[in-house]
């Protein structure tokens, strides 16, 4: 969970869920740009972009997270993946909020139902799934 009162949370939504992400993670949000479907690639596997010169893995957030719905988005967030940078889909990107000022509930590891998803917030009345991808390997 966080371990600093002092660090930064990026809210966003993706397909009308609201997420948190460590701000530490977030390389930095973009445009959508064009996307290459790769055949044959896991379901959560929505394709790849050129970023910077190289191939940037675009993963469908929500079939990641086993949730139900159709990921749409104008924005990218390109997340620092612990082997692998990777991108997911944002309609809209709430702000930066100090972690101290958002009411954060850890969900202890054995009783998470998704692995991705670390704990539960809310800021402003909005309740969101805060991301955990420490596991996820690309």
């Amino acid at each position: 969970m966080i371990e600093n009162s002092s660090d930064l949370i990026m809210i966003f939504e993706n397909s009308g869920k609201t997420f948190g992400l460590e701000l530490d993670h977030v390389e930095r949000v973009i445009e959508k740009i064009a996307l290459t479907p790769v055949p044959m690639a896991p379901p959560a596997a929505k394709g790849i972009v050129f970023y910077r010169d190289g191939l940037l893995p675009v993963l469908n957030l929500l079939k990641l997270l086993n949730i139900d719905g159709k990921e749409e988005g104008e924005l990218l967030v390109i997340v620092r993946g612990v082997s692998e940078d990777f991108g997911v889909f944002s309609d809209l990107i709430y702000g930066i909020i100090p972690a101290d000022l958002l009411e954060l509930e850890d969900i202890p590891f054995e009783k998470r139902e998704n692995g991705y998803i670390q704990g539960t917030g809310e800021y402003n009345g909005i309740e969101f799934s805060l991301l955990d991808f420490k596991t996820l390997e690309i």
